[in-house]
Parts: structure tokens; sequence; C-alpha cells
């Protein structure tokens, strides 16, 4: 039983430092002019943060993939790294596809909300 309350409050430690380091990063990374940058950026960090990994072969506990991934290189050897790097790297690009289309959508609403003609301040 003490194991596995250790277990959630790692993970709650964990969780809570990832909240805040994004936290940090989604204000470091908030561009005016390069809007798909900006939301592009802070997918890729929130995959790399959440991605949960088994992190032993056996698959009874998870852990960060980003952590398991560099403990399999450590450990095990580069042979051993694409065990938790296929799942990152897909959770990224799932990431990546749902900003763009995210991205997509917003602006295609923006471009309906604006009026389609123009004031002019010139008197005739």
């Amino acid at each position: 039983m003490e194991v596995e309350a250790n277990y959630w409050l790692i993970w709650i430690i964990y969780l809570v430092a990832g909240a805040i380091f994004y936290w940090g990063f989604w204000l470091v990374t908030d561009f005016n002019k390069a809007k798909w940058t900006s939301y592009s950026l802070r997918a890729a960090a929130a995959a790399v943060i959440l991605t949960p990994w088994y992190a032993n072969i056996q698959g009874e506990t998870m852990a960060p993939a980003l952590m398991v991934m560099t403990l399999d290189l450590i450990t095990n050897g580069r042979g051993a790294v694409a065990r938790s790097a296929v799942p990152l790297v897909l959770a990224i690009i799932v990431a990546e596809i749902a900003v763009t289309i995210f991205y997509f959508i917003q602006k295609n609403r923006a471009k309906v909300a604006r009026p389609k003609f123009k004031i002019s301040n010139q008197n005739n």
C-alpha cells in the first residue's frame, strides 16, 4: 500500500511541476504574429510533458515517456530507446495535427467575423 501511495504522490508532484513549467512556457511562447508557431510549440511541450509509458518491460507501472526514454538510453543503450520513443513521437504528431486543425478553424472563424466593407475617412 505504501508503494502505491508513493507512486501517486510522485505522479502528483511531477504533474504540478509540469504545470508550472508549462505555464512559464505558455508565457514565453505567446507570439503575436506567428500564432501557429506558438500553438505548435505549446502542443509539443504538452505532449512531451504528459505522455506516459510503461517504466519496465513487464508493463506494471507508468512513468513519463521522456524519463523512461532517458533511463533506457542510460541503462540499456540506444536499442532500447525505441520502446518509449515511439509513443512519445506519436503523441507529438497527434498534438501537431490537432493544433493545425485548431489553428485553421480559428483562422477561418476570424475571417468570417471580419466585416466585408471598408469605412473611408475621405469626404467626397
